[in-house]
């Protein structure tokens, strides 16, 4: 393989998943290249390679054709059959019994891949990655072999090689080659890399979620995180109704890993349709499943058409979006009639997205309001032009009521919605079915709106204030990465990391991020609000005892203070404390509680030390609990023997079974659920249990996973009266 000077891998037909191997020889290798078509050993040789890099790498790959290039031009192509590990030949010189997979450690670098996408698809970080390949920078090239590393050990007494393989899963031999150990040897105290086994490794991105059905006229789906019935009927071309028809289903609540039969119309004889393929550049905010519903295609179909080995994408990059046309031939492509509507600017608005949402261009847009730039001002009226099909037939085309769907994000509500899409508020709370104006984050909404509005095109542009730059905080989300924020906000990567004085790229939800002179900040619950006192150390004084006494997480002390854990402080120091104030928020009914999110809002109302009244939703019983720690949900544990008795009668005893509960703390109701198994650490000595228990709000997540719990949000959903449980 030393002649081997490059090698891609190319799919040579879409249809039946049939790659080619193209192998680039050493542009001074033509004598080779000539004994390569002469010898039918040396043609042996090199194919005997070809198949043990291909049964290393690309072992389940349809691998039909090898080419060989030489200076630009294709000297010879060698066909093989099947896939690798079906066509793989057993030679005397290597059976797979004797070779060393070593090379499965290595990750070969695709194009669009990045240190960023390959930290993400392989659950690892940028710097893990750096520091297992020696690199300087965050730059990778085009089949560049990287180790993806699982973990870093610290040899310590009795840690022998076979010892570690078997505790990771791995090999003696990937060990030694991630590591270039000559021996067996290793010194306490020495770091060895893990690494991840490419061929076994299951990247989190490449998950398979739609199943071949035997049944005509459906198909299987497996629900994945991010899923709602919405998107799933757009992305199947059904509807809500259908798919809970099939599937018996009494309620929109679905839980990652259900599998679903997703109904789906047949395309008859008589309607030809017809493939077509359409250009389309990335831009800030594309993910593959917002451009399929976009051009009514599938996530699959744009990766094959694109050889995508990921689902990442990058900015300014090229796709061909394969869509099906269907075509009739007794009608005539209707004329287009050129209208225009009117659009007032709203916060977080640029001239990308209000093009896309009125599926037309920004030059069309910059075009029809003489617009040199693409700076918008908030309040700004626009003049959209957008194309209305019409019948030659028909003299006016009547206003068509459509609807559009939106998940609902931190800091909207019903008034801001209905400015955004041009609606009113009573058409979206009538859409909905809406009793009351709450609205929780995730919630996925039916906008109505109208196909070619009647109402006139203001020509006027008030005065207003300009949208700004501004630094703020951003609380971290689920599916959050640096690179996603940088671009949302318009700021660096580097930027956000200097403000926040990251040491790593590895984000916790709910972590509170600064973002420094950004754009796009996300609107803020008018009602929440953070204001900043200082504390003066005083003798005796630590970390954690200052936060508790503030009510706000350890973490955000330290950081708001740019400290560490392992931070000493001294007499007289200043700290700055951040101070919540968190808004009562509109319940259902008296009977219920107020929905509130534990990383922005519970945790500050709940904080550690207070006494909170609990009350089960169903029974009306009720005791009292502390919390007396807890990072991702609340740790608590009953007062006195009473309260434990009340509790053992409402859940039969001890459970992990969730209920859903309201918490009263400080004249409050709040939405939670509860479970009632005391475990591990206590503080309460003499109330009748050993150990805590676990008190869940909106969002919280375990701590041993860090996962969010489907049973206990269920439960907080149904205090709130937001849930179908």
């Amino acid at each position: 393989m030393e002649h081997f000077q490059r090698y891609d891998i190319k799919k040579v037909n879409h249809y039946t998943n049939e790659y080619m191997m193209i192998i680039y020889l050493d542009d001074q290798l033509t004598e080779f290249a000539s004994e390569l078509d002469q010898s039918p050993t040396t043609k042996k040789n090199m194919m005997t390679n070809v198949r043990q890099i291909l049964n290393n790498r690309y072992p389940n790959l349809k691998i039909t054709m090898v080419k060989v290039v030489i200076g630009g031009m294709a000297m010879m192509s060698i066909p093989i059959g099947g896939t690798i590990a079906e066509a793989a030949e057993t030679t005397s010189e290597s059976s797979p019994q004797q070779v060393v997979q070593a090379d499965s450690i290595y990750y070969q670098v695709k194009p669009a891949d990045t240190l960023w996408s390959l930290a993400r698809t392989f659950n690892t970080t940028v710097d893990q990655i750096k520091q297992a390949n020696n690199l300087n920078s965050d730059t990778v090239r085009l089949n560049q072999q990287l180790i993806i590393p699982q973990a870093f050990h610290t040899v310590q007494s009795g840690d022998y090689l076979t010892v570690l393989a078997k505790k990771y899963n791995t090999s003696v031999d990937a060990i030694k080659e991630a590591n270039r150990l000559t021996s067996d040897f290793t010194k306490i105290g020495q770091t060895l890399v893990i690494p991840v086994s490419i061929n076994q490794a299951t990247p989190q991105t490449s998950q398979t979620t739609e199943k071949p059905s035997d049944q005509q006229g459906s198909a299987s789906y497996t629900v994945v995180s991010g899923d709602n019935l919405s998107t799933i009927a757009k992305r199947f071309g059904t509807t809500v109704d259908a798919i809970k028809s099939a599937n018996n289903l009494t309620s929109d609540f679905l839980r990652v890993g259900q599998d679903l039969t997703i109904p789906t119309a047949e395309i008859t004889d008589n309607t030809p349709v017809q493939q077509t393929t359409e250009s389309y550049t990335v831009v800030s905010g594309d993910n593959l499943t917002t451009i399929a519903k976009r051009f009514g295609t599938t996530v699959d179909a744009i990766k094959s058409a694109n050889n995508l080995t990921s689902d990442f994408l990058r900015l300014g990059q090229e796709l061909t979006i394969p869509t099906a046309k269907t075509t009739d031939a007794t009608t005539e492509t209707a004329p287009t009639q050129q209208t225009t509507e009117s659009y007032t600017v709203v916060s977080g608005d640029n001239l990308t997205t209000i093009a896309k949402r009125f599926g037309t261009t920004v030059d069309a847009i910059k075009s029809a309001n003489n617009l040199t730039s693409d700076f918008l001002r908030l309040g700004q009226e626009l003049t959209i032009p957008t194309a209305k099909t019409t019948d030659a037939t028909t003299e006016t085309a009547p206003t068509q009521q459509t609807t559009e769907s939106y998940t609902v994000v931190s800091g909207d509500n019903l008034t801001t919605l209905a400015k955004r899409f041009g609606t009113t508020v009573d058409a979206i709370k009538s859409a909905n079915n809406l009793t009351s104006d709450f609205l929780r984050i995730g919630q996925t909404l039916n906008i109505p709106s109208q196909n070619a509005p009647s109402h006139p095109v203001q020509q006027t542009t008030p005065e207003q204030i300009e949208q700004e730059r501004v630094t703020f905080t951003y609380s971290v989300r689920s599916g959050d990465n640096l690179s996603a924020l940088a671009n949302r906000f318009d700021v660096s990567v580097d930027a956000i990391r200097t403000a926040n004085q990251l040491k790593s790229d590895m984000l916790q939800v709910g972590q509170a991020l600064t973002i420094p002179n950004g754009i796009n900040a996300p609107v803020q619950a008018g009602t929440n609000t953070v204001t900043y006192t200082t504390h003066t150390v005083k003798a005796g004084d630590t970390i954690w005892d200052i936060s508790v006494r503030y009510g706000i997480p350890q973490q955000e002390l330290l950081r708001t203070n740019n400290l560490t854990a392992s931070s000493m402080l001294s007499i007289g120091q200043k700290l700055t404390i951040p101070v919540h104030q968190i808004g009562v928020k509109q319940v259902v009914s008296e009977k219920h509680g107020e929905y509130l999110d534990w990383w922005t809002e519970a945790q500050y109302v709940f904080t550690i030390g207070k006494t909170a009244k609990v009350t089960d939703f169903v029974t009306g019983k009720s005791f009292y609990i502390k919390r007396t720690i807890g990072a991702n949900h609340a740790d608590s544990e009953t007062v006195s023997i009473n309260d434990t008795n009340i509790a053992k009668s409402i859940w039969g005893g001890y459970s992990w079974t969730p209920r859903a509960v309201i918490l009263e703390v400080d004249g409050r109701k709040i939405a939670a659920s509860m479970s009632f198994m005391p475990h591990e650490r206590e503080y309460i000595s003499g109330n009748g249990i050993t150990g805590h228990f676990d008190v869940y709000f909106g969002d919280s997540t375990r701590h041993k996973d860090g996962k969010a719990d489907a049973s206990h949000q269920a439960q907080v959903e149904k205090a709130a009266g937001i849930g179908a449980v």
